[in-house]
């Protein structure tokens, strides 16, 4: 097998449940809409290096609860959209509505992105930038070619490449399941894709970052996006979740757990137009 073959045989080894994930953010969605942007963003400061926004489309794919929908705003982009929860859609459109900022609401459509028809939505060659922040969305390499066919100059993808965290860790021992870090099984999606492109005769261009993270959040709050971890793949039952919030209580002080993590994210960005 040549080099190329094994990218793409690696990035087509995905199995995506698309029901599962749409319950799975439509639960998380009031949590991800407390997330904000730092102002030294690590993807936004990245982007300013390579491409202009003011007055460019820019397409987000999976855009959350839309935190980086509005910052493009912000910068004189006109924006689109694609999200596979309609409750993330919700808190995105009230998070640009309370913002003041001119957008079409029309334009953030409700769906996978596999399920997309570019054709339909006269998305083809659309877009100066497509964007995909923590995406699952290019989950073989046709939804890849479909990211190219969305594009006419620029592509981001940010994926994390390696996670630790300390809380999961111990929560995965005491419960007995084996040691798995979020994302594992998607960890070198950002190496493939670029081994891809780079062979279909592109130059992406890659950095990375490593955050680490101590912080401190009420109980609530880390039982719904730890269960969401630690039960990944399945529907947890009422007497794990009675466990997981039990031991959630005893390491908690004043009703909140501490935790600490460290990241590797990886960045990529394409112009597409500069090939071999």
């Amino acid at each position: 097998m040549d080099l190329l073959s094994y990218h793409m045989a690696a990035l087509d080894d995905r199995h995506t449940d698309l029901r599962q994930s749409e319950r799975n953010w439509d639960r998380r969605a009031a949590e991800v809409s407390r997330f904000g942007l730092a102002d030294d963003d690590f993807a936004l400061n990245w982007l300013a290096r390579h491409i202009e926004l003011a007055g460019k489309d820019v397409l987000d794919v999976s855009f959350g609860a839309g935190r980086y929908l509005q910052a493009f705003l912000q910068r004189g982009a006109r924006i689109g959209g694609v999200e596979i929860s309609a409750r993330m859609i919700a808190h995105a459109r009230a998070r640009l509505d309370r913002s003041g900022l001119a957008y079409a609401p029309e334009r953030l459509l409700h769906g996978s992105w596999e399920a997309l028809d570019l054709v339909a939505q006269h998305w083809e060659n659309a877009f100066d930038l497509v964007f995909l922040y923590f995406s699952p969305a290019i989950s073989s390499v046709a939804m890849l070619e479909k990211v190219l066919a969305a594009s006419r100059q620029g592509i981001y993808v940010s994926l994390y490449c390696q996670r630790e965290d300390g809380l999961l860790s111990a929560l995965q021992d005491e419960f007995g399941l084996p040691r798995r870090s979020v994302g594992a099984a998607t960890a070198d999606d950002l190496q493939h894709i670029q081994g891809i492109l780079y062979h279909w005769g592109y130059f992406p261009h890659l950095a990375y970052e490593e955050p680490r993270k101590t912080s401190s959040h009420a109980v609530d709050y880390i039982f719904e996006r730890y269960a969401s971890w630690l039960f990944k793949g399945q529907e947890e039952s009422p007497p794990q979740r009675d466990r997981l919030r039990q031991a959630l209580m005893r390491r908690s002080v004043d009703g909140k757990i501490a935790t600490t993590s460290r990241d590797i994210v990886g960045h990529l960005y394409l112009d597409k137009r500069v090939r071999r």
